[in-house]
């Protein structure tokens, strides 16, 4: 990690990401996002912290291929 840490506020986590602060709070709480860190009523995150999640999360989507298409053979009709 960098030195230079760069704290995000939970309404910026859910704009990077498109959902509501509520969303973030519900990921959190079902452990399918990393836990804020607690300044007194303030939830941040780090912005790494966020961006490597997102990384994590899209990875199946960035290396998604097509499947390929069987050739269609000709059946020989006598």
């Amino acid at each position: 990690m960098s030195s230079q840490v760069q704290l995000i506020f939970k309404s910026s986590v859910a704009q990077r990401l498109g959902v509501s602060e509520r969303t973030i709070e519900k990921l959190v709480k079902a452990c399918k996002f990393p836990p804020p860190l607690k300044l007194g009523k303030n939830a941040m995150w780090a912005q790494e912290v966020v961006e490597n999640w997102l990384e994590q999360a899209l990875k199946p989507q960035l290396t998604w291929e097509p499947p390929k298409r069987r050739s269609r053979t000709t059946n020989p009709q006598s």
